[in-house]
């Protein structure tokens, strides 16, 4: 078995943060955040607001995975590709601009720019930290966008933790998972499995084209040790193991005479290992050693089984082997203890290589391409008064194949009193390309995409300013608004550069701006509703000095959630709705004409019932997803579908109306 030896960001202990303010136990869990800082904090008191999803967040909508818990969220648009899986955007920005990262460590593998979130199994997580806006200065290239944590349960309850569950959908899906955990003194050992299996449909249907998705099964397994000796000294070692199996059906060819079918198969495999060491020198003074060792496969295999007689046998040329990894290693000291300032100053190396028969340096010949980063960075935080806090962040590094500028940043957080928090931030932002966008040539019947070493790292900003008001001393109502800016120059996108056949480009510059509302109103603890409406402006890629088009498209968007509770009966009732409005959009040819068209809009709406038995040691939920049924919307203008978005028919959004039941244990 392949291993790396993984010092992951882990946090600091509740007890060592109390020991410098003992307000933090009189604070739930779910409010305490640990994604861009020095030591947790409470989200209120955070310099960067962070949003955060619980674990009851998606187990009280029978949500499964990463994807369908982003695609509920405001201004996170989730696109769902049948092949690649589905991509995020932030505001805006686009996969490739956001971090996806398990306890700090990246997550690699991205197909056309995007991690694929289904790939990423809820069960194994006690929450998910958004942070929307340029994070470079403390995440490095590929957080110009925002920065997404999965984090890890670190404690568990009793000496023995189990943990099992089941659904089943009515598109033809069901996922299964089992956890367990023992205490042993001062060490935890726990771990899971998860299994996932998506049918959509007999084969023979498959086969017509009637239906859009493609099967898939994944299986995935993770095995943790925490170390506890003291309250100075935490380790964490935590291994992960996924493989998933999709299969791309072909029609029956020739059904008059030996008729055949040709089939791709695409597997995917991830192994991770990470292994966390904090320590507390002193009460003031914390370290936190971190190293990472990740591998991604991801192949192809192309059959033809004759149905007379019944045969396979592999297509010559129609194999295809890519391999991605990267170590990571990173080194932070954070200094904490003074009540007016704090301080961390880190070092961070990363490299990350490719390899496989699609990738090629056309400089070097080399078919197994390297990109290195070294970097360091130093953070100030000063509490002006007791209303006022001002953090201050520098990036420096040195890249293998760009020239690395100095990337600040700089917030501010303004309590003028309990209720009220502001927040002002400005931040630059840098990605260097990545071994896709520079060496990967995919070339087969449905594409022509050829890598361009040629690119240029792109130079972002991101500013925005952020309020928020927890009205009265009861607390019954919430206010939350933002407006937001961001601006990429040399912004690498792949475009038809010949006809039919595409490639990453830089463009000048892109921008998107925009500003959020929302409303939280809980007059008890029975009720809660939530509303809110956000704008987003995306700059228009075919407005140029030339033409009379319009600089921006805008895109509207609403967002409804309603929860009625029970505690006594241990009953909860939910109502999530989200509206995404039509988008008007503008392409280039490669010829240069413009076409004109539009990305319809569509609503969402999706309901819950979760009912607690045996002290709600086992839930019971029954739901329905996407109840009004938008499976697609239409476009227009250009081409409206392609090989990954579901054809002409229009861009695929969601699987449609589906039923569910779903049953969970834990002792």
């Amino acid at each position: 078995m392949r291993f790396l030896i993984t010092l992951l960001l882990s946090a600091s202990t509740l007890g060592l943060l109390a020991q410098r303010d003992s307000t933090v136990f009189s604070i739930d869990l779910d409010d305490v955040v640990v994604t861009g800082q020095y030591a947790p904090t409470e989200a209120r008191n955070a310099l960067h607001k962070v949003t955060v999803l619980t674990r009851e967040e998606w187990q009280t909508q029978g949500l499964n995975n990463l994807a369908e818990l982003l695609q509920r969220q405001m201004t996170l648009g989730v696109s769902p590709d049948p092949i690649l899986g589905s991509g995020l955007t932030i505001q805006g920005m686009g996969g490739q601009n956001v971090q996806i990262m398990i306890d700090g460590v990246p997550v690699i593998g991205r197909l056309g720019g995007n991690i694929d979130l289904n790939q990423l199994d809820l069960a194994s997580f006690a929450r998910v930290e958004v942070i929307a806006g340029a994070m470079s200065a403390r995440y490095g290239s590929d957080a110009a966008g925002g920065v997404i944590n999965l984090i890890t349960a670190k404690e568990q309850a009793g000496a023995w933790k189990l943990e099992a569950g089941g659904q089943y959908e009515r598109v033809d899906l069901d996922r299964q998972y089992l956890r367990a955990g023992r205490q042993l003194g001062d060490l935890q050992v726990d771990g899971g499995v998860n299994h996932y299996r998506a049918r959509f449909g007999s084969v023979d249907s498959l086969r017509t084209g009637s239906i859009p998705w493609n099967p898939k099964q994944q299986l995935g397994y993770d095995a943790n040790l925490r170390y506890r000796p003291g309250d100075s000294l935490q380790i964490h070692y935590g291994y992960r193991s996924f493989d998933e199996t999709l299969t791309m059906y072909g029609p029956v060819r020739r059904p008059q005479f030996r008729p055949y079918v040709q089939d791709q198969i695409f597997t995917t495999s991830r192994q991770d290992h990470s292994l966390c060491a904090n320590y507390w020198i002193s009460p003031a003074i914390s370290a936190d050693l971190t190293a990472g060792w990740n591998r991604f496969d991801r192949l192809k295999a192309t059959e033809r089984r004759d149905l007379e007689p019944d045969t396979t046998r592999l297509v010559v040329g129609g194999q295809d082997t890519t391999r991605y990894t990267a170590q990571l290693l990173r080194l932070s000291v954070a200094a904490v203890g003074h009540p007016r300032w704090s301080g961390q100053f880190g070092l961070e190396y990363l490299r990350e290589s490719g390899s496989g028969g699609r990738i090629l340096d056309p400089l070097t010949g080399s078919r197994t391409p390297t990109l290195e980063n070294l970097a360091s960075w130093l953070g100030f935080r000063y509490r002006v008064a007791n209303e006022w806090s001002v953090e201050s962040t520098a990036r420096i590094g040195h890249n293998s194949r760009y020239d690395h500028p100095v990337v600040p940043a700089l917030h501010v957080l303004w309590r003028p009193t309990e209720q009220w928090r502001w927040r002002l931030g400005y931040a630059w932002g840098f990605r260097a390309p990545s071994v896709q966008e520079l060496f990967f040539n995919f070339i087969d019947v449905n594409h022509f995409i050829i890598g361009n070493p040629a690119l240029a790292a792109e130079r972002s900003r991101n500013a925005r300013l952020q309020g928020e008001w927890l009205g009265g001393k009861s607390g019954v109502l919430s206010l939350n608004g933002e407006l937001f800016l961001n601006q990429v120059k040399n912004r690498i996108t792949l475009a038809d550069v010949a006809d039919g056949q595409f490639s990453y480009v830089n463009l000048a510059t892109y921008a998107t701006q925009g500003a959020t509302l929302q409303a939280v109103y809980q007059p008890s603890a029975n009720w809660s509703f939530t509303t809110g409406a956000a704008l987003t402006r995306l700059q228009n890629p075919a407005e140029n000095e030339e033409t009379e088009l319009p600089r921006f498209t805008t895109l509207g968007e609403v967002r409804n959630e309603l929860s009625f509770r029970l505690p006594q009966q241990h009953f909860t009732f939910r109502i999530d709705h989200r509206y995404v409005g039509r988008q008007d959009r503008y392409l280039v040819a490669a010829d240069g004409s413009i076409s004109q068209g539009y990305i319809g809009d569509y609503h969402l709406l999706h309901l819950t019932l979760n009912k607690g038995f045996l002290q709600e040691r086992v839930w019971l939920s029954l739901g329905a997803k996407n109840l009004l049924n938008r499976d697609r919307v239409p476009v227009t203008g250009g081409e409206g579908g392609g090989a990954h978005s579901g054809g002409s028919g229009g861009q695929l959004i969601d699987f449609g109306r589906s039923w569910f039941v779903n049953a969970s244990f834990s002792w």
